[in-house]
């Protein structure tokens, strides 16, 4: 492998002095830093000049005791007189102008460089809070997954979490237009049929060091038009979080289309006579038509009453669950309230039950676009596609309506849902919990919600996913990864002077 370079490592030098660097980056320069005493100095060069841009503040661009020095040279030199003197003075004063032009020149630039771009903090529960708010909107999920995908997944940490008994099914097989059928139906329960219950959420995870599987026992009380109260606890009964999801509304994302989508990327198959919590259910099962699987990529038992699903899993290209969501106990129905008071937490006798009126997700991005709109957004700048890695685009929001900030794009492929947030501005601090991949270019992290977060430019980049890890790298892959445009001291300076120019035409 080619060496690079000290001209190689210019840009990053400087970068480096101003925090700028990515940790990939930082390490191949700290390498050559350490075996290059000409690039040490010029490090320590830069750290000097910013410190004396930064630190002495913008309007003392000339140190006074440099001015009180000049001016009693200058002083010196009227009253000398002399060839010695003045020759002398001439040499003193030649360096002292070039200190004083290098000062100016870099102080000026420095100052005149138009405003940089916002420092964006961490974004992680931003992304956990708006992509749960889409999850919660999707025909064949439901309230409690939604909630569960907001937790922070250390507060969800667990051993080996019980899956339950997969039910046996005995009766026949259903042909296409009876699973269309069901999964309609399905669609339209998750809107329409109150019940109450605990569904149980895991996320099976093993980086083979540590346990990495997240689970959570989620409380739903859903009525409809009102929504789901629903409070997030951890296996061992640690409240992590609680509030109110709203009722689907079919407006959001298009049940139908994303049915119809399932539909053309999977193989579907069914077969009925099986029971859940006491209840008949059809099995439902989604195959990858290419190339040819022996494991189907979910699989979701639907109650044949209602519609409700009540027993869900999905599963990874390699056969390995991914996510694992049932109910544990469940009621169906308007009188539900005595089921609800038995899995919430014990109270002292005589306190009155509160409900939840907070809403358990605060999506950022709640200015909506219709997916038409991708072109217009691609054309001022956004990465804005109708398909991604084979997803289709099914939703677009942002935090504004005009001149947006952020730019969220929801692909799916009716199976697996990928969340892609674009903001404009630099990332100023590393993602919680999220662990450096220099082979993906982003910070990643693995749990109910499989995440990566990147600067690209003058972008930052976050993927969500409740889908394989190996979904979210390839959207990954598919997003620009183009060199930061972070201006370093020198970049800064550059950019003023240019701005400078251009005022004066």
């Amino acid at each position: 492998m080619k060496q690079r370079s000290c001209a190689d490592y210019a840009e990053a030098r400087s970068a480096y002095v101003d925090g700028y660097l990515q940790e990939a980056e930082r390490q191949g320069l700290l390498a050559h830093l350490s075996d290059c005493a000409a690039c040490r100095e010029e490090v320590a060069a830069l750290q000097r000049l910013r410190s004396l841009l930064t630190d002495s503040g913008r309007q003392a661009l000339i140190p006074s005791q440099l001015a009180d020095r000049l001016a009693a040279i200058a002083e010196t030199d009227h009253e000398d007189g002399t060839a010695a003197g003045r020759g002398l003075l001439l040499k003193t004063v030649s360096l002292a102008g070039v200190a004083v032009m290098l000062v100016l020149i870099t102080g000026v630039g420095y100052v005149a460089a138009p405003a940089e771009r916002a420092g964006i903090a961490d974004p992680t529960a931003a992304v956990r809070s708006d992509f749960a708010a889409v999850i919660a909107q999707l025909p064949l999920t439901s309230a409690g997954v939604a909630a569960a995908l907001t937790v922070d997944p250390h507060r969800l940490r667990s051993g080996d979490a019980d899956l339950g008994q997969d039910p046996t099914m005995a009766g026949p097989g259903l042909d296409q237009h009876q699973i269309s059928a069901v999964l309609h139906k399905a669609q339209w329960a998750t809107a329409q049929v109150p019940y109450s219950g605990v569904q149980q959420i895991v996320a099976p995870r093993d980086d083979q060091t540590t346990d990495q599987t997240t689970a959570a026992d989620v409380s739903v009380d859903f009525a409809p038009g009102t929504g789901s109260q629903v409070a997030v606890r951890a296996l061992d009964g640690t409240l992590t979080g609680s509030g109110t999801v709203p009722t689907p509304a079919a407006s959001r994302i298009a049940a139908s289309n994303q049915i119809s989508t399932l539909s053309r990327a999977y193989k579907l198959t069914g077969v009925a006579g099986g029971t859940v919590l006491g209840r008949p259910v059809v099995r439902i099962e989604a195959w990858r038509r290419a190339p040819a699987a022996n494991q189907p990529s979910a699989i979701w038992w639907v109650d044949t009453a209602t519609g409700l699903v009540l027993r869900q899993q999905l599963f990874d290209d390699t056969g390995r669950l991914v996510l694992s969501a049932r109910y544990t106990s469940l009621a169906i129905g308007a009188n539900t309230a005595a089921l609800a008071a038995q899995t919430q937490p014990q109270r002292p006798v005589g306190t009155p039950v509160t409900l939840l009126t907070r809403p358990l997700t605060t999506p950022l991005t709640t200015a909506t676009f219709t997916t038409a709109s991708a072109g217009e957004l691609s054309s001022h700048g956004w990465f804005c596609q109708s398909e991604l890695a084979g997803l289709q685009l099914v939703r677009l929001s942002a935090d504004a309506p005009a001149e947006p900030g952020v730019l969220h794009m929801v692909y799916t492929d009716g199976l697996s849902t990928v969340s892609v947030f674009e903001r404009r501005g630099r990332l100023a601090d590393t993602p919680a919990a999220s662990t450096w991949d220099p082979t993906l270019g982003a910070y990643r992290t693995d749990a109910m919600v499989n995440t990566a977060t990147w600067q690209s430019g003058g972008a930052v980049f976050s993927v969500a996913t409740d889908g394989p890890t190996g979904l979210r790298d390839t959207v990954v892959a598919a997003l620009p990864h183009d060199q930061s445009d972070d201006r370093t001291t020198i970049g800064r300076i550059q950019a003023g002077w240019s701005r400078i120019l251009h005022l004066l035409g």
